[in-house]
């Protein structure tokens, strides 16, 4: 061997074959070279330089692995000995040899891992990386994603928690490498929030990648709540999550998800109690921990956590019981978890006594008042944003959906009856109604003398008179109360150009709007509450019992600046406080006029009007009471007992009044920024809301009744054009909406509720004269009870059989009046069965002598009966007593009988004739409501296509010969159509109602039935069977015809082999039969055998094999079911 060979490759000789790779190689290694030369003996350089070339020769793209390792090279080496630094290059090197992309990835991440990283963890750190490598771009994207992240990894977990990390990565990219690479991103910002319970979450992760791993998806979004609990209640949930996983069928991700938002949701204290209960329900059903923490927080909203227990321990004897039964209560769904809870909570739902106070609201009212959710009102952003303060805007009352103010239902039910009634008291007692012309009944009116001296001081030529802006009419009581011997202000002045609404015609004349806005709500609210105890004193209690309540929770008057002290005077005044009532003592003779005027307008003949004048007078005399503090022995006692004889205003009162309102800008502006001595005044803010009286907003209310432009509300006038700029204007001033901090962000909110009202404006509620094919609300499934909010809109309970209960008011009926298209199809069918129509009138015609029986054993009658008389003979020639019943008489016996007839018109029945015998349990129809419009559409156009007849079109032949036959025997019947989608949309179409008399819109209508959606017989049957319920005839027949089994979303699919739809489908029957109902059901679907002996069980039914039979088989039917 020469003396060359072994010294081995020299510097120079090295250097020579780098500079035949690219560039970045020999750049990198000369850099690299100047920084570590005076770290590294002269071989250990050599040796470095040589691996590099090792590295850059390995493969056609391994220069770039080199590059790196040059470039990484010096920071690695001032962390590593020797032989470390020669040991991590050896690794990479073999990196590079199955992957130069690895390597660069692993060289790159170098520097910044090794900071964490001890020596000795190098190639296990390195085999964690290679492991996801499987030879493919993904895999490899995977791997270098891995080591390039290590850095970010090593901040927050272990060297033990990243190994298990990248085990389950491992596990999960042999299913899907871009869910793996998702979570190893997300597992960055993840870690740091999860404290100490990081490894129990990697455990939990890695179990669900092994068990069903497209739930790791869902886990890790789940798990974004884990870093919002305390650490040992996560640590909890995550132990809990792991058995749950080794259980099986649940979702990892919606259990921590829901986990975490109950456990977040309850005080600290009660946190592992709850924790408890989930880990008792889990042994015993593991599949009902989730739901019952994800109806907790709803359930916790209306009982306390005692309460709260007890309903658990309820449900954990259900659920022992059974658990479909046990799931439906933890859901919140089954009748036995709301009733159980109803009897805990001392909270009201609206939604439960929604009925009851709406016809409590009309009565009060005498006219057709809406009863509303305040959250619909507040969704409509529109001005209103607290939705649990109740409100009206003049047509409807907003009330908060739950009530939990007093520990007894009673009591909070009966302040939901105050609050309604105060709000009634809005529409009822005209407080929307304020005329700007329209004179008072208790004043001189100051707005005409106000007009004139805001005219002077503004230096402007006064406009013509306008006349009175249209509004909605007086109420009789309101009009009742008018002056008659006064003049309309309108004539005493010439009024300016008049504003949108006659409010801001009134609030024009304020300089400080906020201020005159809260005055006119106190002393409006006072008026009203005058007259509701006047007018019905069967609320005075429980409104005393209210008041005083609003009065123990009112702020501290002398803890308060003087003018908003003196506001909050004039709020305990209108709530009948008479004691311990306090005001600042320099302004104690101002007090006592604000209360004589208070006094005067708490009357029940006071009108709005009324309102308006003492509220000018109001705010006059508070213009004079700075916004200071004072100390509070500057506050004296008021005795309301004390107060003078009442005075008549006097013109130097008026004089004063109008001298304060004009002067307010100008002679007083040094008092409106400093007090008394010269101490800065605080701003103005409103006082705090009186609960029960709710959110006024008299501006806004009379400006969306302008909008409606509802002719019958406007005394006959023309609707006034109302341009965007105006309400813009109206927006800006008005004290009504809430103000925002920022100038750009109070622009951008003005600008929103202008879009909202516009909105408002345009939106109509035509009657739907579609065929049922507009758009669909979808509710989800695995929700809870629905309401019943829209005309012609039903709720009925659905049969459970897993669980054996009810779910309470689970789908929603939707009742709509086909719409007609033409009488072509009536006659048409008519002629082309001329022949079978003579025969069905020969067959009903001879039902009509089946009504005369001969009555027999009657004791007087038409004639003796000759077999009755011989009887009675032989019976006295045997010594017997003989019966002297021997008549007979012809008894004519009135049919009284009123048949449903229930079709089903579901997206099937668009089939051919011919394809009517497939297998109907092919149902085929997609779950989602996106791809289930897709595939019901692909159904209808089929339809459209058509060159053939229909299952629909032989349903609809048939109805046309049975009501041609029934007109003639004169029985009462009816027709409707059903289908749907989901139990919140089942459509219920009436085609003829069993009160209307046959007209020519009935065949139009016929003409319209058509396949639409789904079949959800369930609730169709129910609310069938209320429609023959309200016919007071002696037999009641509902006669179902369909072409297969009940299916529908949710439906259908729920249960063993759609077993839940046939089960609900059979109690809606019994139902039915119970109510003294007769159902029968006829079928085309030849494999209806297999469903209807369960569904029907001793009910008729009949399943026929020839849809083409059943013009003919229909009317036979009918004969013999009633006759």
């Amino acid at each position: 061997m020469s003396n060359e060979q072994q010294a081995g490759p020299t510097v120079h000789t090295i250097e020579t074959e780098l500079g035949r790779f690219p560039a970045p190689v020999m750049d990198g290694y000369k850099e690299a070279r100047v920084l570590m030369q005076g770290r590294l003996r002269e071989q250990e350089l050599v040796n470095w330089a040589a691996q590099g070339l090792a590295i850059a020769g390995k493969t056609v793209r391994s220069w770039e692995a080199a590059a790196e390792f040059f470039k990484s090279s010096p920071a690695v080496q001032r962390q590593l000995s020797g032989g470390q630094f020669m040991r991590w290059s050896t690794v990479g090197a073999d990196l590079c040899q199955e992957s130069p992309s690895l390597a660069v990835a692993y060289f790159k991440a170098s520097p910044g891992s090794l900071l964490r990283l001890r020596p000795r963890q190098i190639d296990e750190w390195a085999g964690l990386g290679r492991s996801l490598y499987r030879g493919t771009w993904k895999s490899s994207t995977l791997a270098c994603r891995f080591y390039e992240l290590t850095p970010n990894l090593l901040e927050t977990l272990s060297f033990t928690e990243m190994t298990r990390f990248g085990q389950f990565l491992e596990v999960l990219s042999l299913r899907s490498y871009d869910l793996a690479s998702q979570c190893l991103v997300e597992g960055c910002g993840l870690f740091p929030r999860l404290g100490t319970e990081r490894e129990a979450f990697i455990g939990v992760a890695h179990a669900v990648a092994e068990r069903s791993w497209r739930d790791v998806r869902a886990f890790f979004d789940g798990a974004t709540a884990l870093g919002t609990i305390d650490s040992d209640q996560r640590s909890r949930l995550l132990v809990l999550a792991r058995r749950m996983v080794a259980s099986g069928d649940v979702s990892a991700g919606d259990f921590v998800k829901h986990g975490s938002a109950a456990v977040r949701g309850v005080p600290v204290e009660y946190s592992g109690r709850l924790l408890e209960m989930a880990e008792a329900i889990h042994a015993v059903a593991p599949v009902a921990v989730t739901d019952f923490l994800k109806h907790a927080p709803t359930v916790l909203g209306r009982i306390s956590f005692t309460q709260f227990e007890a309903w658990h321990t309820e449900g954990m004897g259900i659920l022992k019981e059974g658990p479909e039964a046990g799931l439906s209560y933890f859901r919140g769904v089954s009748g036995r978890a709301l009733e159980v809870l109803d009897t805990l909570a001392s909270g009201v739902e609206l939604s439960r006594i929604k009925d009851v106070v709406r016809v409590y609201c009309r009565a009060l009212a005498g006219e057709d008042i809406e009863l509303s959710s305040t959250q619909q009102l507040v969704e409509k952003k529109i001005g209103w944003t607290d939705s649990d303060i109740a409100t009206t805007e003049g047509t409807t009352i907003f009330l908060p959906p739950v009530v939990d103010r007093f520990p007894s239902k009673d009591d909070n039910f009966a302040w939901y009856k105050v609050v309604s009634t105060h709000q009634v008291g809005h529409i009822e007692f005209g407080s929307f109604l304020f005329r700007y012309e329209r004179p008072s009944t208790m004043f001189e009116d100051l707005r005409p003398l106000l007009l004139k001296s805001k005219a002077k001081d503004a230096e402007v030529a006064e406009p013509k008179a306008q006349p009175p802006r249209a509004v909605r009419a007086a109420s009789p009581k309101t009009v009742a109360k008018s002056s008659a011997g006064k003049e309309p202000v309108a004539e005493a002045a010439a009024a300016p150009a008049a504003p949108v609404t006659d409010m801001t015609r009134f609030f024009d004349l304020f300089d400080d709007r906020t201020l005159s806005h809260d005055v006119f709500t106190v002393a409006e609210a006072c008026r009203l509450d005058a007259t509701v105890m006047f007018e019905y004193r069967g609320i005075v209690n429980s409104y005393r019992k209210v008041q005083a309540r609003a009065l123990q929770e009112r702020p501290t008057i002398e803890e308060l600046p003087m003018r908003e002290a003196m506001v909050e005077f004039i709020i305990r005044l209108s709530l009948n406080q008479q004691a311990d009532l306090k005001v600042p003592r320099d302004f104690m003779p101002t007090a006592r006029k604000i209360a004589r005027l208070i006094r005067r307008i708490a009357d029940p003949v006071a009108t709005v009007e009324d309102v308006s004048e003492a509220t000018i007078r109001i705010y006059a005399l508070l213009t004079d009471v700075p916004n200071n503090k004072v100390p509070e022995d500057e506050f004296e006692d008021f005795d309301p007992e004390e107060e003078e004889e009442e005075q008549q205003e006097q013109p130097e009162d008026q004089e004063f009044y109008l001298n304060s309102m004009s002067g307010e800008g100008e002679g007083d502006e040094s008092q409106d920024s400093e007090g008394q001595e010269g101490e800065e005044q605080e701003e103005y803010e409103s006082p705090q809301d009186v609960s029960y009286r709710g959110e006024f907003k008299p501006e806004l209310a009379q400006l969306l009744s302008q909008l409606r432009l509802d002719q019958d509300m406007l005394d006959g006038a023309e609707p006034a054009d109302i341009t965007e700029e105006q309400l813009q204007e109206l927006l800006e001033k008005s004290s009504e909406i809430e103000q925002q901090e920022g100038e750009g962000e109070q622009q951008q909110a003005t600008e929103e509720m202008l879009k909202n009202l516009l909105k408002e404006m345009a939106k109509r509620e035509p009657k739907d004269q579609d065929s049922g094919q507009g758009k669909f609300i979808h509710v989800d499934e695995e929700g809870g009870p629905l309401e019943a909010t829209e005309e012609n809109s039903f709720v009925y309970d659905e049969w459970d059989f897993r669980a054996n209960e009810y779910k309470p008011r689970w789908c929603l009926v939707r009742e709509k009046e086909m719409a007609e298209g033409d009488n072509t199809f009536y006659q048409d069918t008519l002629t082309n069965y001329a022949s079978l129509v003579r025969d069905i009138h020969r067959q009903f015609e001879l039902v009509v002598p089946e009504v005369y029986r001969k009555i027999k054993r009657l004791e007087d009658g038409e004639d003796h009966e000759l077999d009755l008389v011989i009887e009675a003979m032989v019976d006295r020639r045997s010594g017997n007593t003989p019966s002297e019943k021997l008549y007979w008489k012809r008894n004519k016996i009135e049919r009284d009988i009123a048949v449903a007839f229930l079709l089903d018109m579901s997206a099937s029945t668009a089939e051919a004739i011919d394809e009517s015998g497939r297998d109907n349990d092919d149902w085929g129809a997609p779950d989602d409501p996106v791809e289930y419009m897709v595939w019901l559409r692909s159904r209808r156009a089929e339809g459209l296509r058509r060159s053939y007849k229909r299952i629909v079109d032989i349903e609809k032949e048939s109805i046309v010969l049975l009501v041609n036959a029934l007109e003639m025997l004169g029985d009462t019947y009816g027709i409707y159509g059903f289908s749907g989608y989901g139990r919140e949309n089942v459509e219920f179409y009436v085609i003829k109602d069993l009160k209307e008399r046959y007209s020519g819109a009935i065949p139009r209508r016929i003409d319209r039935i058509a396949p639409l959606h789904a079949t959800r017989m369930g609730p169709a049957i129910r609310h069938a069977g209320q429609r023959l319920m309200e016919s007071e005839a002696k037999s009641k027949i509902l006669f179902m015809i369909s072409d297969g089994r009940p299916q529908d979303r949710g439906y259908s699919r729920e249960g063993v082999e759609k077993e839940y739809a046939v089960h609900d489908t059979k109690v809606a029957l019994t139902e039915a039969k119970r109510n003294g109902i007769t159902p029968f059901c006829l079928t085309v679907d030849k494999a209806g055998h297999d469903y209807l002996k369960t569904m029907m069980q001793d009910m008729s039914y009949e399943v026929l094999s020839d849809i083409r039979l059943l013009p003919k088989r229909l009317p036979h039917l009918y004969k013999r079911l009633t006759t």
